[in-house]
């Protein structure tokens, strides 16, 4: 199907475009500074995806709605294959959880007995995974907020549809940044 944009419609599909090539630029390049295979596992994958917003973007830039279907068919696969990994992560969050209450409650034993109150300090993730997951969450978090504005202004009910989508897939990518980072003590809900 044909469409015919207004210009502030191609604007902000410009703007778009824009997120979804830095989005990829960054997580090809973060996917390389990792050492965590899980990581690196989640960077290139939602760089996949990301190739796919702006494959659609520049669809609808020239004028056509692409077909849902085989951009859904790839969600459910994205969104099958991000539900295994999250189980995987859940599971390592739990287990680590309890690895960490067992290690606390002996230090509190061991401060009782010795005294001391200091802590360990110590942490088990590595700082820069943390730096490359927090700049991908506020990444993500911009970019969803994008496609949540350019959504409404759009008139044609397809192209909302498409972009609703879309924003959908980058908060799958966000959900799977912010469960690595739990899962790895890096991210605390309190």
């Amino acid at each position: 199907m044909n469409i015919n944009l207004t210009q502030k419609e191609k604007l902000m599909l410009e703007d778009q475009k824009s997120h979804e090539e830095t989005c990829i630029q960054k997580y090809n390049k973060y996917a390389n500074e990792t050492n965590c295979q899980q990581l690196k596992g989640i960077f290139t994958n939602n760089a996949k995806i990301e190739q796919e917003h702006l494959n659609t973007i520049n669809q609808l830039l020239n004028g056509q709605v692409p077909a849902m279907n085989q951009s859904q068919q790839s969600g459910t696969q994205q969104q099958t294959q991000q539900q295994g990994q999250q189980q995987q992560m859940q599971q390592s969050f739990q287990d680590q959880r309890q690895q960490f209450m067992q290690k606390h409650k002996q230090q509190q034993i061991n401060q009782q007995i010795s005294g001391s109150t200091g802590s360990s300090g110590s942490q088990n993730y590595n700082q820069t995974d943390k730096d490359l997951c927090t700049d991908m969450l506020m990444t993500e978090k911009y970019v969803s907020g994008a496609y949540d504005t350019a959504i409404f202004e759009f008139k044609d009910p397809q192209v909302r549809s498409v972009l609703n989508h879309i924003q959908n897939e980058e908060q799958q990518h966000g959900e799977s940044i912010f469960k690595y980072m739990e899962s790895k003590g890096m991210y605390q809900i309190k």
